[in-house]
C-alpha cells in the first residue's frame, strides 16, 4: 500500500508550534505558574544535594554522549552539503532542494537558539547557590521576566546542546507522507530529548530551557517548509 501523502503538505501549522513556545515562555516566566516548580523537581532527580548525578566533562561516557551526537550531526550536515553541491552524485530520495531545506533548518536552529541566549539572560542550574555554586559566581534563581542584576549569566535559554537534535524535526516537513511525518518526529524529538536531558542531568540546564528549544526548532522548521516547500520536488532534483 503507497504512503499516503498529507493535505496541503507544503503548508504544514506555524499556529501549533507557536503557541507551544508562547505556552512554554508563560508557564516557566512568570512566578506562581508551576513552571519553576516543575524545574526545580525534575532537577532534584539529578541532584544528590551535594553534586550532580552525570560529572561535568570528564570521562568516555561524556565524550560518547555528549560530543557523539555532535559529530554525527556534523557529518549529517556535510552529507547535505555534498547533496547540495553535487545532486547527480548523491542519493536519489534526497534531492537537492531537500538538502537545502534540512540544512538551512539545521543552521539556522542552532543559530537562533545559541544568540538567543544573549538576550534572555538566564542561568543554568550549575550557577546557582541552590546547587553548590559558591561566590563570586553563585547566583539566587531569576525566571524568564525577572529584572537581572548586573553581570547576571546569559548562556541558557534557550538550550544549545540539544537544539541539533531538534532540529531533525525537520525531517518530518521533508517528504510530505503520513510515515516520514511520524519518523521525523521520532527522529527529532529522541535527539533532541536525549541531547537536552543529558544537559539536565549534568546541571547544564532545566527542562524549560530544553522545551523551549523544541517549540523554536519546531517553529522554525515549519516556517523553512512553507518558504522553501522542499516536498515541491521530486527526489531527483
Amino acid at each position: 500500500m503507497a504512503d499516503s501523502r498529507i493535505p496541503h503538505v507544503d503548508r504544514p501549522s506555524v499556529v501549533l508550534p507557536a503557541l507551544f513556545l508562547a505556552g512554554v515562555v508563560g508557564f516557566f516566566g512568570f512566578h506562581r505558574t508551576g513552571g519553576e516548580w516543575l524545574d526545580f523537581q525534575v532537577q532534584s532527580w539529578f541532584w544528590d544535594g551535594k553534586d550532580w548525578l552525570i560529572p561535568k566533562d570528564t570521562g568516555w561516557f561524556h565524550r560518547l554522549a555528549y560530543d557523539g551526537p555532535k559529530v554525527g550531526l556534523i557529518l549529517f550536515s556535510v552529507g547535505l552539503l555534498w547533496s547540495i553541491a553535487f545532486p547527480a552524485l548523491s542519493p536519489t530520495w534526497l534531492g537537492r532542494r531537500r538538502a537545502v531545506y534540512l540544512f538551512l533548518t539545521m543552521a539556522t536552529v542552532s543559530l537562533v537558539c545559541t544568540q538567543l541566549r544573549n538576550f534572555t539572560h538566564m542561568a543554568t542550574p550549575r550557577d546557582l547557590s541552590v546547587y553548590g555554586a559558591v561566590a563570586p559566581n553563585a547566583w539566587e534563581h531569576l525566571l524568564l521576566f525577572d529584572a537581572k542584576p548586573e553581570h547576571y549569566p546569559s548562556h541558557a535559554f534557550p538550550a544549545g546542546h540539544a537544539s541539533g537534535g531538534f532540529a531533525l524535526l525537520a525531517l518530518a516537513f521533508a517528504w510530505g507522507t503520513a510515515s516520514a511525518l511520524r519518523r521525523g518526529v521520532l527522529i527529532g524529538v529522541f535527539f533532541g530529548g536525549a541531547m537536552g536531558l543529558y544537559q539536565i542531568a549534568r546541571g547544564e540546564h532545566f527542562l524549560s530551557h530544553t522545551l523551549a528549544t523544541a517549540a523554536l526548532a519546531w517553529l522554525i522548521a515549519a516556517c523553512l517548509a512553507r518558504w522553501l516547500k522542499p516536498c515541491e520536488v521530486s527526489s531527483t532534483s
